[in-house]
This record gives structure tokens, sequence and C-alpha cells, in this order.
């Protein structure tokens, strides 16, 4: 039977159209809450709302605009009454090498993966400390210890999430309000899937500096999303949990066939 840790709650979850967004938002309905997911992918919004049924509503926005944010926080409030988790998950990547980065691509990466958590948390945070608490669960990368070249503005941004999610994690816990954020290292979404299809990554270079010699399941992240949405987490505040198979311990490629030529059981 499913234990349903989050009966009852509601859950806004933005860029959960697809991805680890959808994966958590599913996640969450499996455990009882009522999902909003907020995205600007109308078709894929609807499409995914329409999958998880009838505990879930799609929400078109433009998280570029604090305005927009602002009104989607004060809509969702009125109509449910309470908004007890929040995800940060939309963000975009833009590669290119530093040298060719242009300002407008700069300022739309800001934007989506820093401004708008920020301005998300702010929105959803008044209602929280107003109900009397809630957790915000910001979606951060591997790549702000790994370093991903051709990454620049996705690096700088993310890591801002970690420093945002200490930040209020720091400043919020005294109104019940817990934030932490997880750090996916690769995961198998159209994020990662693409770029393998391309060639500009290479299957084989990944899981040569993989401990656990694999990529992640969404899954995997929105179970941990799941824990750290539940009474099971409250005592985490500010902390920023990889999910990355073991990837930013740093070893190199191909360590681990030292171990497994090296290390063979006797007898």
């Amino acid at each position: 039977m499913q234990s349903q840790r989050l009966k009852g709650k509601v859950a806004l979850v933005t860029g959960a159209a697809r991805g680890i967004g959808f994966g958590i938002a599913e996640k969450f309905v499996e455990e009882g809450a009522k999902v909003v997911i907020a995205d600007v992918l109308e078709k894929e919004g609807i499409s995914a709302a329409g999958k998880l049924g009838k505990a879930a509503d799609f929400y078109q926005i433009d998280l570029r605009s604090r305005s927009a944010i602002f009104q989607m926080a004060d809509k969702i409030h009125e109509e449910y009454g309470h908004i007890d988790i929040l995800v940060n998950c939309a963000g975009v990547a833009r590669p290119c090498p530093t040298m060719k980065l242009s300002e407008e691509v700069l300022d739309e990466v800001i934007d989506i993966n820093m401004k708008a958590p920020l301005f998300t948390c702010q929105a959803v945070g008044k209602y929280m400390r107003k109900d009397g608490g809630g957790s915000i669960i910001n979606i951060s990368s591997g790549n702000t210890r790994m370093i991903n070249v051709g990454r620049t503005p996705y690096g700088i941004t993310k890591g801002a999430v970690n420093l945002l999610t200490q930040q209020l994690g720091a400043e919020w816990a005294l109104y019940n309000i817990k934030v932490n954020a997880i750090a996916p290292g690769w995961i198998r979404t159209e994020m990662v899937d693409r770029p393998l299809r391309q060639g500009i990554l290479n299957q084989d270079e990944i899981l040569s500096v993989s401990p656990i010699g694999r990529f992640g399941k969404v899954e995997e992240v929105a179970n941990l999303a799941c824990f750290l949405a539940s009474k099971e987490s409250d005592y985490i505040v500010g902390q920023i949990i990889f999910a990355d198979g073991g990837w930013n311990t740093g070893i190199m490629p191909n360590a681990l066939n030292y171990i497994r030529e090296n290390d063979k059981e006797e007898g």
C-alpha cells in the first residue's frame, strides 16, 4: 500500500512539463499531493497534467517575469488555500564557449536559473510563513562541483542556487520553512540524451568517472525530492544534496579498473 507521505499537501513544481520536474510531480501525486505544474511549454504541460489525472493542474507561465510569478502564487493559494511544497526545477543550459557567450544568452540563463527561483521562493514563501511553514526544494546541478566546460552561464547560476538555498535555509527556518537543494548528476533526461545523440557528450567518458558506473534515473531524484518534501526530513535545512552516483568524488577516468583488477576475492 502506498505510504501517502504527502497526503493533503499542495505542491508547486516549476519546469515540470517533462524531465526531472515531471518525475517529481508524478512522485508527489503518488504520495497523495495535489500538484500544480508550472511551465512555459503549453502543449507539454497540458499533456503532463493529463497523465497525472485529477490531482494535477497545469499553469502556463514565463518565469522571466517577476510579476507573473507573484500572480501565479496568488492564484494558486486562492484556489487551493495553501501551498505546502515548492520545487524550483525550471532551468536552461544554453552551452557555448565562454568566449562566444552573448549578453542575451547570459541574461536568459540568469533570468530563468537564478532570478526565477529567488522570486518564486519570495512569492510562495510569504504564504508558507503565513500558513505555518512548508518545504522548498531547489534543483541545482552536479556542475556546481564538477566543471563541465562550455556551460559557464549554467554553472554560475546553479552555484547561485546553492547559495540561495543556504541563505534561505538559515533565514526561513524560524518560520518553519525548510529550504534544501538537490544537485543531480548525469540523469537520463532529454537534456542529456540530446547532446549524447549529437556527439557532444560521450557516454563512455561520462561513465568512466562515475563510481556507480551508470546514469541516474529520474525516479531516483524524485524519491529524494519526496523525502525532502515530507516530515521525514524536518531536521535537514540549508543542505545541497548531490544525487550523482559519486561523480563529485572526482575520481580519474577509468580509475576503478585498478580496483577491479587488483581486489579480486581469493580462493
